[in-house]
C-alpha cells in the first residue's frame, strides 16, 4: 500500500503528463487490506458471464450449517456449479480415489516408530467413531497417503449429525434441470498435491491430530470448534491466518502446495468457465481470503469482484 502511495504522489508531481498517461494506461486494481465479512462474492468483467464465488466449509456439524437467502438467490442465477473437483459421479470420483490413494514406494510402519505406528493403528481400528472407518479394515487403507487418512479424523471432531456443503450444492444443482458440473482440478491433481510434501512429514501430522484428538483437554476439538466459529462470522480473512498456523507441521513447502499454488492456477480456469456460463463456484473458505486467496488474486488480473452481503 506505501509503494502505491509514493506511486501515486510522484504523479501528482508531474501533473503535466497525467492525462496522456491516463488515456494510455489501465489503472491499478485497489486491493482491500482487510476483506468484507462475507463467504459470498460476484465476479463480473473481462467478457465474462457475472458469476459467484462462495467459501465452503467441507464438514460441520448440522447444527453449525447454514445458507442464508442470498447464497441461494445468487445459486439460482446460475446455470453451473463448479467445486473444486467435480463431485457429481460419486461412483467414477471414488474409482479414481481408490487407485490414487496408495503412497508410491513408501509403507506407514516404515515412516514411523513402533509405538507411533500403534497409536494410528489403534485409532482406526479401536477408537474413531467414523462410521466409514468400521467399514474397512486399517490394513486396507493404512499405506494411503497420511494426509489422506487424517481426512478421516474430523468427522471425530464434529457433533453428529454432519453436513458438507459441496454435497448440499450438488443436491441443489441436481433438482434443477439442465444445471452443469464442473471442477477446478481432478482428484489426480488433489493427490499430486500430497506427492510434494514428504510422507514423513504428512505422518507425523497425522499422528499429532490423533494425539490432540485424544487429549483430554479436547485440544483438536477446541481448536475446530474455532474455525467453525470464523465461518459462522463469514472472516475469510481470519480463516486463513488461522489455517496458517497448522501449516507448519507439514514442512514449509506445505501452505504454497495445499493454498497458494492451486489458488493460482485456478484463476485462468475461472476466467475460461465464467465465459462460457454463469457459474457458481464453491470451494472451500480458506482459498477465498488471503494475500494469495483468490478473491485479491481475481482482483489483480482486472475482474470486478464485489463483497455480497450474505447474513440472514
Amino acid at each position: 500500500m506505501q509503494t502505491v502511495l509514493r506511486c501515486f504522489l510522484l504523479l501528482l508531481a508531474a501533473c503535466g503528463q497525467i492525462m496522456a498517461l491516463a488515456q494510455k494506461s489501465k489503472p491499478a486494481a485497489v486491493i482491500p487490506e482487510q476483506l468484507d465479512k462475507t463467504l459470498l462474492w460476484k465476479v463480473s468483467g473481462k467478457g465474462i458471464k457475472t458469476s459467484y464465488i462462495y467459501g465452503t466449509i467441507h464438514m460441520i456439524s448440522q447444527k453449525d450449517f447454514f445458507m442464508n437467502p442470498a447464497t441461494l438467490k445468487a445459486f439460482d442465477k446460475t446455470k453451473s456449479l463448479i467445486t473444486e473437483i467435480d463431485m457429481s459421479n460419486q461412483l467414477a470420483m471414488g474409482v479414481q480415489m481408490l487407485r490414487l490413494a496408495p503412497m508410491k514406494n513408501a509403507e506407514l510402519k516404515n515412516l514411523l516408530s513402533e509405538a507411533d505406528y500403534n497409536t494410528v493403528k489403534n485409532y482406526f481400528e479401536k477408537e474413531s467413531s467414523n462410521p466409514e472407518l468400521k467399514m474397512m479394515p486399517f490394513s486396507m487403507v493404512e499405506n494411503w497417503k497420511p494426509m489422506l487418512l487424517q481426512s478421516f479424523l474430523y468427522t471425530d471432531m464434529i457433533e453428529k449429525p454432519v453436513k458438507a456443503y459441496e454435497m448440499e450444492f450438488i443436491s441443489l444443482a441436481q433438482k434443477r434441470k439442465k444445471m452443469q458440473f464442473g471442477g477446478l482440478e481432478t482428484i489426480e491433481d488433489q493427490m499430486n498435491v500430497f506427492e510434494t510434501i514428504s510422507y514423513a512429514d504428512q505422518a507425523k501430522a497425522l499422528l499429532e491430530m490423533i494425539q490432540q484428538v485424544k487429549m483430554s483437554d479436547k485440544t483438536a476439538v477446541n481448536e475446530f470448534a474455532k474455525l467453525v466459529a470464523l465461518y459462522k462470522s463469514q472472516d475469510i480473512d481470519a480463516m486463513v491466518a488461522l489455517s496458517k498456523e497448522s501449516f507448519g507441521e507439514m514442512g514449509d513447502k506445505s501452505e504454497d502446495a495445499l493454498l497458494t499454488n492451486r489458488n493460482k492456477n485456478w484463476i485462468p480456469k475461472i476466467g475460461e468457465m465464467a465465459k462460457k456460463t454463469p457459474c457458481f463456484f464453491a470451494v472451500g473458505a480458506a482459498h477465498l481470503g488471503g494475500e494469495n486467496g483468490i478473491i485479491r488474486l481475481l482482483m489483480r488480473e482486472g475482474y470486478k469482484v464485489e463483497p455480497i452481503n450474505n447474513q440472514n
